[in-house]
């Protein structure tokens, strides 16, 4: 009888034993590497998102660059040709918050009383157009004179003299390039003067042509 109990005792403890290891949580050590492997990934997500949040907060903080503005970077390039050519006593360029204004002593383009285009006035009025060209507004020309009164057989007055003017640089400038569709004339005579006429210098300083480009 006592063999027996004994018997039935082991195959219990047999069974039991069986059932234990057929359990998977019997040997927990595969949690330790599962644990390990959750902590690895839970910290780099965490370094992705700082990363992220810091990535977005420069570029909050960095300043919009602006297109620059195309006025401002052909007045550059008209005062790069001034210097070049030393044309500054003859040719001024004059910037306002929608135009810029090329001013040039008529002494520069024509002989006196005349509205023909001299040779320096052709080579000036060239380095003048490329920049011109990379612009899209209107382009006025305007020609202006002095007080002092002409009358001959070409230009019964100044009115007449400082429109021809105008339209021998208008016709130049459309020969290198410019379309005839920006491009305007206006003669304004000796009724537009930047200085009293009241010396020869200031007289001289009248007696001028202005490319008047408009912004786009």
């Amino acid at each position: 009888m006592k063999q027996r109990s004994a018997m039935v005792r082991a195959a219990r403890v047999q069974a039991r034993d069986a059932e234990a290891d057929a359990n998977p949580l019997h040997d927990a050590s595969w949690l330790y590497s599962y644990a390990d492997l959750i902590t690895q990934l839970l910290i780099f997500a965490i370094l992705m998102m700082t990363a992220g949040l810091r990535t977005a907060a420069i570029a909050e903080a960095a300043p919009e660059k602006k297109p620059e503005d195309p006025l401002a970077a052909t007045v550059r390039e008209l005062d790069r040709f001034l210097e070049k050519e030393r044309l500054r006593g003859q040719m001024t360029v004059d910037r306002s918050a929608d135009r810029l204004v090329i001013r040039m002593k008529s002494k520069l383009l024509f002989q006196e009383g005349q509205a023909a285009l001299t040779a320096a006035a052709r080579a000036a009025l060239d380095g003048v157009v490329a920049p011109l060209k990379g612009l899209k507004g209107a382009v006025r020309v305007e020609g202006h004179t002095d007080n002092v009164p002409i009358r001959s057989a070409g230009f019964p007055s100044n009115w007449e003299l400082s429109t021809a003017r105008a339209i021998s640089v208008e016709r130049h400038l459309e020969e290198r390039g410019l379309p005839r569709t920006r491009l305007a004339v206006a003669g304004y005579g000796e009724h537009k003067p930047i200085v009293p006429n009241d010396s020869a210098e200031h007289r001289a300083l009248n007696r001028r042509v202005e490319i008047v480009v408009l912004g786009e």
